[in-house]
Order: structure tokens, then sequence, then C-alpha cells
């Protein structure tokens, strides 16, 4: 059966009919898929029965499975849930961002299944990067241009706070990033993100601060996004670098989990993108 694919928002994703990830896909539809991705940045596939495997060879069609970070040493996926002693990021409202922006390649895509799921809340959102950009007044874009940002993350950290140099353990990985980036695949980028955006070059902390929370605003634009509301048997993925994600907040009696697998960069694009900064 061909797959059929159908708009989810004007702003990007996909919704994916006729593909069972429990069975192994034939060549045309995985090129058919990579394609839809290239696109439209994320594909949703609904009412899928898949173990751990299926989604594996699922996710390892747009790239390797990452291993780093203190979760992901010594496996394959993690589970952001609230409702397993080995959940990750369980509960709470999540800012927009990319993952392992502070690391010098962030991941390409990030897959996520859905096993159970709270009755409200809990949704993910989505926004387009490169619309954000794109939305950006003249003026703004000048002030931005040629400014890198600092980007921290410590794991040892509040996670729904704004990572900061002084907080921060002195290993905690940080990466410099330009604030205005370009994506192999989503073009030209907006790359600031509350949550982990320490500091921007040349400007004070009250400056920092000030600058972040009017890029958010861009960031945050319901017209350039996507709201996902999760049903069990739900596979999403999408383009770490193209899209920003958040998350709404729900009841934390209610049971959330969500089967995760970050996908690296691959080599060949690694080596490409150090050749071009050189």
């Amino acid at each position: 059966m061909e797959p059929n694919f159908s708009s989810l928002s004007s702003a990007l994703g996909v919704e994916v009919d006729g593909i069972d990830l429990s069975r192994q896909l034939d060549r045309e539809t995985v090129a058919e898929l990579r394609e839809a991705f290239s696109q439209h940045h994320l594909l949703l596939l609904r009412n899928q029965e898949i173990d751990e495997a299926a989604q594996m060879r699922f996710a390892t069609l747009f790239g390797p499975i990452s291993h780093r970070g203190v979760f992901m040493k010594t496996r394959d996926f993690t589970h952001v849930s609230n409702a397993r002693e080995d959940g990750i990021l369980g509960g709470g409202v999540l800012d927009f961002h990319s993952d392992h922006t502070f690391f010098r390649h962030p991941l390409r895509a990030i897959c996520l299944y859905a096993i159970e799921v709270p009755g409200s809340g809990g949704e993910t959102l989505f926004s387009n990067a490169a619309m954000a950009w794109a939305n950006l007044p003249a003026d703004l874009k000048a002030r931005i241009q040629g400014r890198r940002s600092l980007q921290l993350f410590d794991y040892n950290g509040d996670y729904n706070r704004r990572c900061l140099e002084r907080d921060a353990a002195a290993d905690a990985p940080r990466c410099w990033h330009p604030l205005m980036l370009h994506d192999k695949a989503g073009g030209t980028v907006l790359f600031v993100h509350p949550l982990t955006t320490a500091a921007i070059d040349d400007l004070s902390e009250p400056e920092t601060d000030a600058l972040i929370d009017e890029l958010a605003g861009y960031i945050a634009d319901p017209t350039i996004g996507y709201r996902h509301t999760w049903r069990p048997g739900d596979v999403l993925i999408w383009n770490n670098m193209a899209l920003q994600h958040a998350r709404t907040d729900f009841d934390p009696s209610e049971r959330r989990t969500l089967r995760r697998m970050p996908i690296a960069v691959s080599e060949a694009e690694a080596r490409d993108e150090t050749a071009t900064a050189a």
C-alpha cells in the first residue's frame, strides 16, 4: 500500500497514512518518506504498534542514533515519562527549544513514539524556525546578523529554567552558535532558545535577556507552528534544526510516556559542516 500524505498545518508537517512501521518498508516508500521529511520537516504516523526495534528501523532511515549525553551513553532510546523510574523530563511546561544546541552539532532529528498519554494537556508544539527568521523586521535582522549565542546546558540543573554561566557546572556542555544559522534542509533559521541561550556576544546580561524575549515571541507565533495532541500509537519524527518544539502542562497525576530516539548528524554531514566553517 502506497503512503498518502496530508498537511498538518500551513507552516510544517504532514500526516502519513498507509504505512505499517512494524513491517519492513520498500525502497520506493523510504524514498517518499525522506522526500516528505526534507520538504515538510515533520512526519506523523498514527495507530502504530511497534517495539523498540521497529522504531529504530524507522528512525535510522533519517540518520544514526545519537549516544551523546548522559541519558544515551549505554542505550539506543530513552523514555520521556513521569510514569517510569528511568523516565526523563517527565512533567511540566517546556519552552521552545531544539535539542543539543550546546554541542557543536545539534541533533539532526528526534523520533517519539507515544505509549501512554494524559487525557488532556502534554501537547507538543512546533515552530518553523526558518519562518521565524523570515518574519523578523529588517532592523531586528540587522541587529542580530553576525552575532552568536552561547548555548549551555547543565544536566544537573533545573530543566525548566534558563542556564547561565555563573550557575552551571564547569563541565556542563556549551558551544557558540550564530543566531542566524543556515540549516541544510531548513534554510536560514532563527537559532535562539530561551532555555539554553546563556549569553549573546557583545551584549550585557540585561540586553541579552531583552533580545531573547523579543526573539522568542517570533518563535512562539502560532501562525508558523503546529500543535500536536498525542494519541497512543503516534509516531512523530521532526527536523531538530528546522523546527523548535515545546510542551504544554498537564496533570502530573496522569501518566505520560513517549519513547524517544535521538538522531545524530551523519559523519558525512559533520565533515561537510566542519569544512565549510574552516
